[in-house]
């Protein structure tokens, strides 16, 4: 495989089309389902046994832009236009990304206790790039003369099993405490090391020459070509562990109260914890300078005609030579960790009626970055003993632009579940910065 192509060529990609999305805000507040617990391991099931058939949740936030604000119309077609958008950018952008299979789980609850267990696959994608470097790639230098500006992107894909036992104990229909260990072992991930990532150009305002300069560096474990990546997902090798590497684990806990009558109050704090990565780890560096007049094009031309040939030839040199600037080599074998994106809930919800629940959230996610919070509102209704239906009002990003639906249907012991934190997206999705979706099917049998 040719490395120094393949990740020159990712690193572009990624720099610009990289989309770890938030954790779900409607899920939260679905007490009738025991996925809830995902957010707070202290939520005790309302049956004695469920057991969760496969389900999948994925979403997408970009507060930057929508595809429709990069699309135009010219002459009658559609174009990608960034000049309205590049302007708009904060100094720093963030895209996230998110996908999760629960393959399978059951939860078991007997008195004041509960036990279960849980079996998932996730795969999250995070990318930091900055406003000059899309300005750059887009308009060129032309507006940074006598400056030098950074055009590194930060990344990480990570792709992991999950293994978790939660236990969760209720004292005096009071006090609910809960926690959850969870096994991790991965699968796949690429990262940029955040102590190297320089990529710079600088433009002279003397003769207009252009610097290149590089000192970056990432890490990958797993497959590391597309070719691997189809034998890790062909024939459900996706769900093989590999116990001997890429080791982790994760806890959860939280604490559910009930000390005022109607009145429920949540707490708790989500995947703290970090998998260590040493099958095939691989630091990957590029470091160099080079220097570039620029050429005359008048050289190459003559009174009608163009020497092709030669400008070809010395456009190829100058590939050629960016090319071995950019020669990203392994720099060590050595492991390395990544940690989880610890998230923090704390909420409270309030009876109106016997079916009628509403509440309020704030949410707290610990990123690359920092720390990234949100907020919500909520309201479930329970229309009769087949189907509850809640609404969500979230805000994100300083906006509260984000309208929830979610729904919970009973038939016999087989329960489906459905809900998303931006409906909008479904009927605009070009129109939307942020989309997520969650479903599945539970077998649920008697009352705790």
């Amino acid at each position: 495989m040719n490395y120094r192509l393949s990740a020159i060529t990712l690193l572009f990609f990624l720099s610009i089309f990289t989309a770890n999305a938030q954790q779900e805000l409607g899920l939260h507040f679905m007490d009738d389902i025991w996925q809830a617990s995902q957010t707070n391991p202290a939520m005790m099931n309302k049956h004695k046994l469920s057991v969760a058939l496969p389900g999948v949740a994925a979403g997408f936030y970009n507060p930057a832009f929508s595809i429709n604000d990069a699309l135009h119309n010219r002459n009658g077609g559609t174009v990608i236009n960034l000049d309205d958008i590049i302007p708009e950018l904060d100094d720093q952008n963030q895209l996230f990304g998110e996908f999760q299979a629960d393959i399978l789980g059951a939860a078991y609850r007997f008195g004041n206790i509960q036990a279960g267990v849980s079996w998932s696959v996730r795969g999250s994608a995070y990318s930091d790039y900055t406003r000059e470097m899309l300005d750059v790639l887009w308009n060129g230098n032309a507006g940074y003369i006598g400056e030098t500006v950074n055009v590194a992107a930060d990344f990480q894909f990570t792709l992991y099993n999950e293994i978790g036992i939660s236990g969760a104990y209720n004292w005096k229909d009071k006090l609910t405490f809960g926690a959850k260990l969870k096994l991790l072992n991965g699968l796949s991930d690429l990262s940029t090391d955040r102590d190297n990532q320089t990529l710079s150009l600088g433009t002279s305002d003397d003769v207009y020459q252009s610097s290149f300069t590089t000192d970056f560096i990432f890490r990958r474990s797993g497959f590391a070509s597309v070719d691997g990546a189809y034998e890790l997902l062909d024939g459900l090798q996706l769900y093989d562990f590999n116990v001997d590497g890429n080791s982790g684990f994760g806890f959860d806990f939280g604490v559910t109260a009930n000390l005022i009558d109607k009145l429920t109050l949540s707490v708790s704090v989500i995947d703290l914890g970090r998998i260590k990565w040493d099958t095939e780890a691989r630091h990957y560096g590029t470091r160099g300078k080079y220097n570039y007049g620029g050429l005359d094009l008048f050289s190459y031309a003559s009174a009608d005609t163009i020497d092709s040939d030669r400008l070809t030839q010395d456009l190829k040199e100058i590939a050629d030579t960016i090319g071995a600037i950019l020669d990203i080599r392994i720099i060590s074998e050595e492991a390395y960790t990544t940690p989880l994106h610890t998230r923090g809930y704390l909420s409270g919800s309030y009876k109106l009626m016997d079916d009628l629940t509403v509440g309020a959230l704030f949410y707290l996610e610990n990123t690359r970055l920092g720390m990234q919070p949100g907020f919500a509102l909520s309201a479930r209704k329970k229309f009769n003993k087949w189907v509850t239906v809640g609404a969500t009002y979230a805000m994100r990003n300083n906006r509260f632009n984000s309208l929830g639906l979610n729904a919970t249907g009973h038939l016999g012991p087989v329960q489906i579940y459905l809900a998303s934190d931006n409906v909008t997206a479904a009927v605009n999705p070009y129109g939307s910065k942020n989309f997520n979706f969650r479903g599945g099917i539970n077998l649920v049998f008697g009352k705790s």
